[in-house]
């Protein structure tokens, strides 16, 4: 069975569209079908119902799901065979923003170092822009942002992003009006990054002017002070999660969507030291932010737009 039809396949039930798994395999929308198309005649069984306005998955493809999942893992276990002696060696350096620290980093370390031991990893956490000038400058070889990095020796691939939404003290209500939440202090990230560009233009979309919006660079800093009941914050959804099942904070359900936070791996080519070491980690770095993000169960506080095949 051709592994790369099961990689479009789970791409198209993760993004919920052909053409979404077609932007993210760098193919076309048509090859993403026909790969589709194969598979089904390979299993004996359609995968997805296709709906005008929907992609939904069969009890077979639902199925195939978890077979789909366990298939690639062990096709990078085989790969990763011949990468696993004394000659993969080097220094790495990366740079991860806060959702990363918070998500998957730590199991991704710990992965990488029974998997590498010859791998030395050398770890920053910093702002998106702050680790767009630190690539740039050479300071780093690896960058997991927001933000696609542009330049010449630079390649970046993007992750599946992360739910983002508004969150609450534990006694706030769990249903409110984009126009209630703007009235009231809004606390969200550093300034310039993702949410709070977010929260920039959700004023502008209410027709209200900025009001006391508070910039904090540190995730667990906004949880103190929203479940202090100092305001309402816009953040990612998935490094707080463990805080809401507490009952320490609440998300918050609102009418207004709040774009999902992007994630992407961009990393250095063509150095003199480590090439194959910073590519290696690059490429599980994607890898473990998928697996972590297809893996959660976070519902965000709105509707789901309506998906197109």
């Amino acid at each position: 069975m051709n592994t790369r039809f099961i990689e479009a396949f789970l791409w198209s039930a993760r993004l919920g569209s052909f053409r979404a798994a077609g932007e993210r395999l760098n193919i076309t929308q048509a090859a993403v079908a026909h790969r589709i198309a194969s598979l089904e005649d390979d299993i004996g069984a359609k995968l997805f119902v296709r709906d005008p306005r929907e992609l939904r998955l069969t009890a077979v493809g639902t199925r195939l799901l978890g077979y789909g999942e366990r298939l690639l893992e062990i096709r990078q276990d085989i790969i990763a065979l011949g990468r696993t002696d004394v000659q993969m060696l080097g220094v790495v350096r990366i740079g991860v923003i806060e959702t990363v620290v918070h998500t998957w980093l730590v199991s991704f370390l710990e992965n990488l170092r029974a998997t590498y031991p010859g791998i030395e990893v050398q770890l920053t956490s910093e702002t998106t822009r702050g680790l767009h000038r630190a690539l740039h400058e050479r300071a780093l070889d690896i960058a997991v942002q927001t933000e696609q990095i542009d330049g010449p020796g630079i390649r970046s691939t993007a992750c599946l992003p992360m739910p983002m939404g508004w969150v609450g003290a534990a006694d706030a209500q769990a249903e409110q009006s984009l126009r209630e939440l703007l009235t009231q202090p809004v606390l969200t990230m550093s300034p310039g990054s993702q949410p709070h560009e977010a929260v920039k233009q959700m004023f502008r979309d209410a027709g209200l002017p900025i009001g006391k919006v508070h910039c904090v660079s540190s995730i667990s800093a906004l949880v103190k002070l929203v479940s202090a009941g100092f305001g309402h914050a816009v953040m990612p959804l998935p490094p707080v999660l463990e805080y809401a099942q507490r009952g320490d904070i609440r998300f918050i359900r609102c009418e207004a969507q709040v774009p999902p936070q992007r994630l992407v791996v961009s990393h250095v080519e063509q150095v003199p030291a480590s090439p194959d070491a910073i590519r290696v980690v690059a490429e599980l770095a994607c890898m473990a932010s998928d697996r972590y993000t297809s893996s959660i169960s976070v519902i965000p506080p709105m509707a789901p737009a309506h998906r197109t095949i």
